[in-house]
């Protein structure tokens, strides 16, 4: 009896320890589209037993040891139900990735690469980075944590800064928001400036690096910048930030979202305002970013509304120095002591801006006296602009199968640059621009009887631009491994450039000739000068893909085509006639006479002397004052008068040059194992020119057209686990014809541009980045680049005429000269620790990070064709010569931050400090640079002008959400 007693009193302690045991379930809940955390989801092990994910994802729940059913559920998402048994003191649950119930926008016009599926080299950066790092700089620069990317701020003007990927220009990386595309239609290029204040409303920027994951025809050879802003959220929620910084630095910015509502309606919006001084002298800055969205699920449908813009206006440093003009004892330690003394202008201060000079608008009183007014800053290079986008989006989930999205956008840009004109040069006077002295002529310049001519003025170079598109996508699933897309990509842009007097700095009036329909070469402040012109650019594109996703393979082949159109129309050039269906092209002034009688023509310009006798007109055209004749003296009979009024005379215009281009990629992806996977891609682009390169200022169309083409193959490496992450890439690219800008050729004594084709160039490198949860509230991430970007080609290039013969040849030999412009080697590393206790306030969370990034074999910017074998451009035995190679240079930046629930808001206050050691570095430079003052061809430091990075500087900002 007391045997089984003791037995029974042993069972039920064995049971009651087991039942008394605890464990904590925890794990982080993404998007399956983007890898953004999911806050607020609902995780349940039981009825009325869970908890909701916190701003991370992340969520964790205690419980007896035992079998459980794990549901997580979140609005919009599907829900994952999954048997767990929790039978240990953590049980860590690896990223949960929610893919979403409805047809979203990120998935449909957002081309977002995924990990462990797409074949691409990608990196995502979330808004807590964003918000952790950015600190006041242009959105480029955060991106020098990712490899293959150089990013600086050039000249140090707001909104002024530049990025590479993978030694490409900005023009060959595409910048896409929302899967609208950005870059410029005539030039590729994106400003910066004009989008102050998307950091507010970012939800992600995906860079993904090489020919990348987009199915409609873009500049990717380098990458692609895809920024998807925010959606609307779960719940309602509203923001206010505050924030100041170095160089007058305050920007205030606010934020709604209206959380989705019963009734599908959902709507958020977002403003910001920032003002600064600038680092750099006269660098100003003001800017205003408003941002709006309209969410509408209608059945099936989801419509969309967006509204996004940021007029600003800043001053600018356009031109680089010599070292020694910032730094004479920097310059010191790159060239000789004596070319250092020989400088005029020399140890201005890192800051210093050639762009500037002082001013005070006085006058003249009737007696002689001289009335002061109010002195003033007058900036030679002011740019201002306003480039609003709106778009508006459909989804269509037409069944389990079949899904259409149709987008379109609309772009209005209106603004431009000022710089100085005049037939009178603008004199520097202790290295800043003497605006005082030619003001002072400008106002004792009489004209007539009360007014005076400027010789020396500000004119503004006005780029403005009407661009609409739709982009339409048809997604169908045959089952759930294989999926095809496809669609239409229509696009139509008017870009309007011309140059207005901006200020006669003192004068009435300025003298202008340029207009060819105007008689009058009287101007005035607002009267446009110099040229004016449009340029349209039509687009019809095309694409087409195929995915395939089974087991551990996914793949994709996409095929895109686009046919582009370029147009020129000249409002200042002569204007064309059409008589009866024959063009006269570019045929008369505002004071010509076009006489024509169905055969033969003759002009009468301007003074010319016109006689007739019978049905017989005598024309004598004037001599220029030169000795040249305008015209041919001559006769005709029986012709009919025409003039630049007639209804036959139109502005002068070219034809559309239409030219195809297509891409054909692929890639393939497969996932050795849970933790491993390894991937490639090779595609094949072939890239119209861009206008420039199509026609020329004189609208003729540019000779020797051809496309760029571009060959491009990629390897990579992925490895996941619960503390360490990874990815291994390698890249080949091959670019042949780097447009140049054109030269100038004769044929039968006319001059016309042509394109110089037979540059190509390799790039070709390694990229590695990582990230090592090394304890907990510690990650340690890494980035390597090494790139090997270098020149291929050398020959003769010749032009011929269209008979053969042989017009135009230059030899130029830049085979094995490394690629200039950004740094080929890239380094860096970054370390963040974290700390959550609810010691202070309610979820309480303090971080502090610091950020090290170093470069290294940036070789100078310089023109491949220079290199013409000439003594002076090749070393001694004979090679082409390398570019001057700019000095490495590391920076460290400085992170911390601290944020906290207060009842039903949250507070967080962040802090930076960018280049802690105030690191003296050169971030741009132009090799044997015309602004030198020596004109050294050297191939040195003395021979390049240059731009230096910003000093240590701050950032501080507290945002409190509701």
């Amino acid at each position: 009896m007391l045997k089984h007693l003791v037995s029974l009193v042993l069972l039920i302690s064995i049971c009651a320890s087991t039942y008394a045991q605890k464990g904590t379930i925890s794990g982080k809940l993404v998007d399956h589209t983007i890898g953004e955390p999911l806050i607020g989801a609902t995780v349940l092990i039981g009825e009325g037993i869970g908890t909701i994910t916190d701003l991370d994802g992340n969520f964790s729940i205690t419980a007896d040891y035992g079998d459980y059913t794990l549901t997580i559920s979140y609005v919009g998402f599907e829900q994952i139900t999954k048997q767990i048994t929790l039978d240990r003191k953590l049980l860590i649950l690896k990223d949960l990735p929610l893919k979403t119930t409805t047809l979203t926008e990120v998935q449909v016009v957002a081309d977002v690469a995924r990990e462990r599926e797409t074949p691409v080299a990608f990196s995502n950066i979330l808004p807590a980075k964003i918000a952790e790092e950015l600190a006041a700089q242009d959105i480029p620069m955060i991106l020098n944590s990712t490899p293959g990317v150089y990013a600086t701020q050039q000249g140090g003007g707001d909104g002024d800064a530049r990025v590479t990927i993978r030694g490409f220009s900005q023009r060959n990386v595409a910048v896409m928001i929302d899967g609208v595309p950005v870059n410029d239609m005539e030039n590729g290029r994106v400003y910066w400036s004009n989008w102050f204040g998307l950091d507010a409303v970012t939800r992600s920027i995906q860079v993904q690096r090489g020919l990348g994951a987009s199915k409609i025809a873009i500049p990717s050879v380098g990458g692609t910048l895809n920024i998807l802003t925010k959606g609307i959220d779960q719940k309602r929620s509203f923001s206010i930030k505050q924030e100041v910084g170095s160089y007058g630095h305050a920007r205030t910015s606010l934020g709604y979202n209206s959380g989705r509502q019963e009734n599908g309606w959902g709507y958020t919006f977002a403003v910001s305002y920032k003002q600064r001084n600038g680092y750099a002298d006269a660098t100003f800055s003001r800017g205003f970013f408003y941002f709006g969205k309209i969410q509408k699920m209608i059945g099936n449908h989801i419509i969309s509304l967006t509204a996004l813009g940021a007029p600003q206006k800043h001053g600018q440093r356009s031109f680089q120095q010599t070292i020694g003009t910032y730094s004479e004892e920097q310059a010191l330690n790159y060239m000789d002591s004596s070319v250092v003394n020989s400088l005029t202008i020399k140890d201005k201060g890192l800051n210093y801006n050639p762009n500037w000079g002082k001013l005070n608008r006085l006058s003249i009183a009737q007696n002689g006296d001289t009335i002061l007014g109010k002195d003033e800053i007058v900036n030679e290079k002011l740019n201002y602009y306003h480039k609003p986008q709106f778009s508006l989006k459909d989804f269509w989930n037409i069944n389990s199968r079949l899904s259409w999205s149709n987008m379109l956008y609309l772009s209005v840009g209106r603004g431009g640059g000022t710089g100085n004109a005049g037939e009178d040069k603008i004199d520097v006077k202790d290295g800043q621009l003497d605006y005082q002295k030619a003001y002072n002529n400008n106002i004792s310049n009489t004209f007539g009887q009360y007014e005076h001519q400027s010789t020396s003025y500000l004119s503004s170079s006005i780029n403005n631009h009407m661009w609409y598109g739709l982009i339409s996508t048809l997604n169908y699933a045959f089952n759930d491994s294989l999926a095809i897309s496809g669609g239409i990509d229509l696009r139509y842009y008017k870009g309007t450039h011309y140059k207005i007097v901006y200020d006669l700095l003192g004068g009435d009036v300025v003298y202008d000739s340029w207009d060819k329909n105007n008689s009058s070469i009287v101007k005035r402040e607002g009267d446009k000068i110099g040229y004016y012109n449009d340029g349209i650019v039509k687009w019809m594109g095309g694409f087409a893909q195929a995915e395939y996703k089974a087991g551990l393979i996914s793949a994709f082949v996409n095929v895109s085509a686009a046919y582009s159109g370029y147009k020129r129309i000249d409002y200042f050039r002569r204007k064309d006639l059409i008589i009866d269906g024959v063009l006269f092209e570019q045929a008369v002034n505002s004071d010509d006479i076009f006489f024509y009688n169905g055969s033969e023509y003759i002009i009468a310009y301007k003074s010319a002397s016109v006689s007739t006798s019978g049905d017989t007109t005598f024309v004598d055209n004037p001599v220029l004052p030169w000795g040249e004749q305008e015209g041919p003296d001559g006769y005709i009979l029986n012709a009919t008068t025409y003039t630049n009024q007639s209804k036959e005379a139109r502005f002068a215009e070219t034809k559309t040059k239409w030219i195809p281009g297509f891409t054909v990629k692929g890639g393939l992806n497969y996932n050795l194992s849970e933790s491993m996977n390894a991937f490639f891609n090779l595609g094949y682009i072939s890239k119209a020119p861009r206008f420039r390169n199509v026609i020329s200022f004189d609208n003729t169309f540019v000779r020797e057209i051809e496309n760029e083409k571009i060959i491009a193959f990629e390897l990579g490496y992925g490895y996941k686990h619960s503390k360490f992450a990874g990815n291994l890439n390698a890249y080949y690219t091959i670019w042949k014809n780097k447009p140049l800008t054109a030269i100038k050729v004769v044929i039968d004594d006319e001059s016309y541009d042509a394109n110089i084709n037979g540059i190509n160039a390799l790039h070709m490198g390694v990229e590695v980045d990582f990230i090592y949860k090394a304890l907990k509230g510690l990650d340690i991430e890494g980035v390597i680049s090494l790139g090997n970007w270098k020149w291929n080609s050398g020959d003769t290039i010749k032009i011929y005429d269209e008979a053969g013969t042989l017009i135009y040849q230059q030899y130029f030999n830049a085979k094995g000269v490394h690629v200039g412009d950004a740094a080929q080697s890239q380094y860096g590393l970054s370390v963040r620790y974290e700390i959550k206790n609810d010691l202070l306030f309610k979820n309480g969370k303090l971080y502090v990070k610091g950020r090290f990034t170093y470069f290294d074999r940036h070789y100078a910017n310089f023109n491949a064709i220079d290199l013409d074998g000439s003594a002076n451009n090749t070393d001694a035995d004979g090679n082409p010569r390398e570019s001057w190679l700019i000095p490495n240079y590391f920076t460290v930046d400085f992170h911390a931050g601290y944020g906290f629930n207060l009842v039903k808001s949250r507070m967080d206050i962040r802090f930076s400090l960018l280049n802690v050691f105030n690191t003296f570095y050169i971030s741009d430079a132009q090799n044997n640079s015309d602004r030198t003052p020596g004109n050294y061809s050297d191939f040195d430091a003395k021979s390049a002008s240059v731009f230096v990075g910003m000093p240590i500087r701050y950032s501080l900002s507290l945002k409190i959400t509701i």
